[in-house]
Order: C-alpha cells, then structure tokens, then sequence
C-alpha cells in the first residue's frame, strides 16, 4: 500500500481509496472481473484501443469532461488524460473536438 501510495500522491490515493471502499461486494467484483480485451491489437486505429481507452471515447462523446469521465470509471483526471493521450496518437488526432467528430463519423467505438 505505501508503495501505491507513494506513486499516486496522498490525495488521489485517498480519493481512490474512499470510492473502492464505497462499493457494494457486487459492484466491487464486476470492477474487478471487467475485461481488459485480448492483449495482441494492431498499433493504430480505433481496433488498436483498449476496452478503457473505447469508454474514455463513449464518455467524452457524451460531453463528459475529464473529471466526470474520472469518476464514471474509477480512476483519476490525470490518468484520463493519459487515455486521451494514448488515443490521440493512434488515431492520428490532435484534439478532443477531432475524436468526437470522427466517433460520431464512424459511430460509437464502444
């Protein structure tokens, strides 16, 4: 725990710490189980994203920011970002504007 602890910073640790110990057991096991898709994908394009980075995409399509995006999916706003980062690059956009407009081009990645 302290080595999480220290990685993270004190206020995202708490932060997580108190939305995991908020779950029920039901919720706390299907976070657990959740996907994570096969592990061999193709460097680029919406098939090279991860079953998180295709939330991230729904989210944001919804006009979620990256905050409210954060805590739909239990993790922080910088680690959000760093989705968007990752999505952006294999897609080949520059801005979040960009990725809804191609989500919503070629329907919901999700």
């Amino acid at each position: 725990m302290t080595a999480l602890r220290e990685a993270m910073g004190d206020e995202d640790f708490d932060r997580a710490w108190a939305e995991g110990a908020a779950l029920s057991t039901d919720e706390a096991i299907a976070y657990a189980q959740r996907g994570r898709g096969e592990r061999k994908r193709p460097a680029r394009g919406w098939g090279s994203l991860t079953p998180t980075e295709r939330d991230v995409v729904r989210l944001v399509s919804e006009g979620l920011s990256n905050k409210d995006i954060a805590k739909r999916l239990f993790v922080s706003p910088r680690t959000v970002q760093t989705h968007l980062t990752h999505v952006y690059a294999k897609l080949g956009l520059a801005s979040r504007v960009q990725l809804v407009d191609e989500a919503a081009r070629r329907g919901s990645p999700s």
